[in-house]
């Protein structure tokens, strides 16, 4: 859980205290993954990956009521995340609205659409 893998980023810091930063890392370790160090990403792919997830954060920026980004990472994660791009829930929400839902489409869209306007054209990261 988020408490254990706080605990386990401060002992991997050698720190005799969990901070914020822990608690940080543990999010993003539990919602993207691993940190995948092995997974070098040439220039023209960083570029691409670097657009796509800032599509994700400028249409979630642009449209009301959408989660505020808290972090965007061309750092690759998981099985096949090449980036991120973090939103925080700023309350509990058990009911959307079809808009709620609509911008919620939009900000996934985003990447996608970044990649065809900057590029012309869409990669395969485009496609999850």
């Amino acid at each position: 859980n988020l408490v254990n893998e706080a605990a386990l980023a401060a002992t991997r810091r050698k720190a005799s205290a969990v901070e914020l930063q822990d608690f940080t890392s543990a999010i993003e370790r539990i919602v993207a993954g691993l940190e995948k160090k092995n997974r070098v990403l040439n220039p023209k792919e960083r570029e691409t990956v670097a657009y796509h997830e800032m599509g994700h954060a400028l249409v979630a920026l642009a449209l009301p009521g959408t989660d505020p980004v808290h972090k965007v990472s061309i750092v690759p994660r998981g099985i096949g995340a090449l980036g991120y791009t973090l939103q925080r829930p700023t309350e509990d929400r058990f009911l959307m609205t079809r808009a709620d839902l609509e911008h919620k489409i939009a900000v996934l869209l985003g990447g996608r659409a970044a990649e065809k306007l900057v590029f012309g054209e869409l990669s395969t990261g485009a496609s999850d």
